[in-house]
């Protein structure tokens, strides 16, 4: 989708039209900007939301109320995560539609007073009167998060479920409008960076999980888990020793259609996919432990699976896979269960710890105080090697990258991949780190990674790495120590960039 529309084709405002009167049948309001006291030319000319223009106009409006009465205000930018899909898969008429009605969701989560806005393409934009505090703005961004999430967008003939990333900043009468957009936008960008991630900690959780079930219900829990990590409304897993639905049996027909698929998902041990007879997507993931095929388990939803939900569940489907070999040996053998806890917190792309080993890292050192620094590592030429080359070439890549910053680790160090976020960003945690210290450990990463020997087909493709760092502050929040580590990296990754450009 593009920018905010000054005009249109007969088409798309005849489907405005029929948006409009089908909104007033079912006795819901259009959100014109009349309504929220704009005139008519700023109005978004899809959605009857206020446009950018007016959204920064405003926002400027109320910085300047603010300077000169007090108070604090709410910022909140909102970005779709998977609207690419739907345009893709259905069209830009139905991507339209649902455009629609994410905005009219939005309006149905906020206050009266609050300025709703599509600021471009399938970014949204809030400027929150009613929330006045960070806990506010935080429950209001779940609010909206929940509310777009709630059910499936009807996307033309079919059902969209879509999800939503938000970055958020409190105003207040010192701040500048321009610096609270830009930080708003940067909380979105790295939010948007570890969303991903969700799918994949929600793997680690379900093998964990699976674990504690042991023997009991264990196919019962497994169909359950896999059906939230997938957001499915239906889930069959066989195990090779046994078989459960979640919730509960469907029709005859479709038990033998998806007993079918995770059969030949089985046979042919790769993941397949299908259209479902509901106007809906469902994907079997071949189960493996120890090279062996144990079975499979189907997942259906009604939205299509993006490539993200593909990797998290086809490592559902080789940690779930060693799980399961493991709770199906003796007791004595069980001791090896040990290997799994390991392997719920490890990415096992590179083997190096996984975001949610990362945090319970983070919540350690931060029980027992002293210095803590962190590095943020993002490299430079992934999408060149998946792109020009191969994902097997791009996996070869990060392996290196990872192998370089795990044999830089001193002692007490403990080095993450940030998976979901593009596979290109690490982090190293430091303890006992001062600033400077912090500093010249970052110089000497970047060093080391700008360096790095790779294979002659990928070398030419890869363009080093940009390290920042960021010293705890006392009461800090991970979220927000990552997040000025990720700063600094993204000016070091600026600076680099520059001074390739102007030698």
């Amino acid at each position: 989708m593009g920018d905010a529309r000054g005009s249109a084709g007969d088409e798309d405002v005849a489907l405005r039209v029929d948006l409009r009167h089908f909104l007033v049948r079912c006795g819901i309001a259009w959100p014109t900007p009349e309504r929220e006291g704009l005139g008519p030319n700023a109005r978004d000319a899809l959605t009857g939301l206020s446009d950018r223009r007016t959204f920064h106009a405003a926002l400027r409006e109320e910085a300047r109320r603010l300077a000169a009465r007090g108070g604090c205000s709410g910022l909140l930018l909102l970005d779709l995560d998977n609207m690419k899909s739907v345009n893709d898969r259905h069209g830009h008429a139905a991507g339209d539609a649902v455009l629609v009605e994410v905005g009219r969701r939005i309006r149905s989560a906020v206050r009266e007073n609050d300025l709703v806005s599509r600021i471009g393409g399938d970014e949204f934009g809030v400027l929150a009167r009613s929330a006045v505090t960070d806990r506010q703005l935080d429950e209001l961004a779940a609010r909206i998060r929940s509310r777009i999430a709630s059910s499936p967008i009807a996307a033309g003939d079919a059902l969209a479920l879509l999800t939503a990333t938000t970055g958020a900043t409190v105003i207040t009468a010192t701040t500048d409008p321009d610096e609270a957009l830009v930080l708003a936008d940067e909380r979105m960008y790295l939010a948007k960076g570890t969303a991903g991630a969700d799918a994949f900690d929600r793997v680690s959780e379900l093998i964990v999980g699976l674990l504690d079930a042991g023997q009991l219900g264990l196919e019962a829990a497994f169909a359950s888990g896999v059906a939230e990590v997938a957001t499915a409304r239906l889930a069959f897993v066989d195990s090779g020793t046994g078989q459960s639905w979640w919730p509960s049996e469907p029709d005859q027909e479709t038990q033998e259609t998806v007993r079918l698929m995770a059969g030949e998902a089985r046979e042919r041990d790769e993941i397949v996919e299908g259209a479902s007879d509901a106007e809906g997507w469902r994907l079997a993931v071949p189960l493996r432990g120890d090279g062996e095929q144990l079975g499979a388990f189907v997942v259906e939803r009604a939205a299509a699976f993006a490539k993200a939900d593909r990797i998290a569940l086809a490592r559902a489907g080789l940690g779930l896979g060693q799980a399961l070999l493991r709770l199906h040996e003796s007791v004595t053998a069980r001791r090896r269960i040990a290997e799994l806890e390991l392997l719920a917190f490890r990415d096992e792309n590179t083997g190096l710890a996984n975001r949610r080993a990362l945090l319970a890292e983070l919540q350690r050192l931060d029980a027992l105080g002293g210095e803590l620094a962190l590095l943020f590592v993002d490299f430079d030429g992934l999408r060149e090697v998946n792109n020009r080359r191969s994902y097997e070439r791009g996996n070869d890549l990060i392996r290196a990258v990872a192998d370089a910053i795990e044999g830089s680790l001193a002692p007490g160090e403990l080095a993450a991949r940030l998976n979901g976020s593009g596979g290109d960003e690490f982090i190293v945690v430091c303890p006992g780190l001062d600033d400077a210290a912090a500093r010249e450990r970052s110089n000497s990463l970047e060093e080391c990674l700008t360096t790095l020997a790779l294979p002659d087909d990928i070398a030419p493709l890869y363009s080093g790495a940009s390290v920042g760092y960021a010293v705890r502050r006392q009461g800090e929040r991970p979220l927000a120590f990552v997040e000025r580590a990720a700063e600094r990296m993204r000016e070091r990754k600026r600076s680099r960039k520059a001074a390739v450009k102007n030698p």
